[in-house]
């Protein structure tokens, strides 16, 4: 889950962050015995924002380590009153998302917005969505938007090893095993 702490990124973290909203098809359920819609989304910082450098993960919901029954990986429950708001915001900034074969198996939606805790999920606060100016469409290099978010994550990831093992590598300067030998090779 993506660190979104006011300590890490600054006063207002949870304001104005630039998102991908990824709907897929399979992860629609009727719920309740008037027949409710209910979308499960999976809702990431988009890799521009100022938020995702360094964020080895960028889902706002967290992989469950024991998923309920009807739960769905890194996603959260919205209305589908919520994700008409998202689209209808989103405009043309909105991409299909393709399977291995190109079938197509949802839709991605770049939208800006403030973030909630619901239920300790963090959720997209529907009322105060905007349009971005982050495209969700594939970037220069061909990449669509999910390969964008793995390559951003991927080279937090890089990163943060990289800085890890060269620590491990620090050879201390002072090498002296116990004070009395410290004061000793003083003189």
């Amino acid at each position: 889950m993506v660190d979104l702490r006011s300590r890490t990124h600054g006063p207002g973290a949870m304001k104005g962050v630039n998102l991908v909203v990824l709907a897929y098809v399979d992860r629609v359920v009727f719920a309740g015995a008037d027949g409710d819609i209910v979308h499960h989304l999976d809702a990431r910082v988009h890799p521009g924002d100022r938020r995702a450098p360094g964020e080895t993960e960028l889902a706002l919901v967290p992989t469950k380590e024991e998923p309920s029954a009807g739960a769905f990986e890194n996603s959260a429950r919205y209305t589908a009153a919520q994700l008409a708001a998202i689209a209808e915001t989103a405009g043309e900034n909105t991409t299909p998302l393709r399977d291995a074969r190109g079938a197509v198996v949802g839709r991605a939606y770049g939208v800006k917005a403030d973030l909630l805790i619901n239920d300790g999920d963090v959720v997209v606060n529907t009322k105060t969505l905007e349009v971005t100016d982050l495209s969700v469409d594939v970037d220069e290099h061909g990449r669509d938007i999910r390969a964008q978010i793995d390559g951003s994550t991927a080279a937090a990831r890089t990163l943060r090893e990289s800085v890890k093992t060269r620590k491990n590598q620090v050879k201390p300067e002072f090498t002296a095993y116990t004070k009395e030998e410290a004061l000793s090779s003083e003189g």
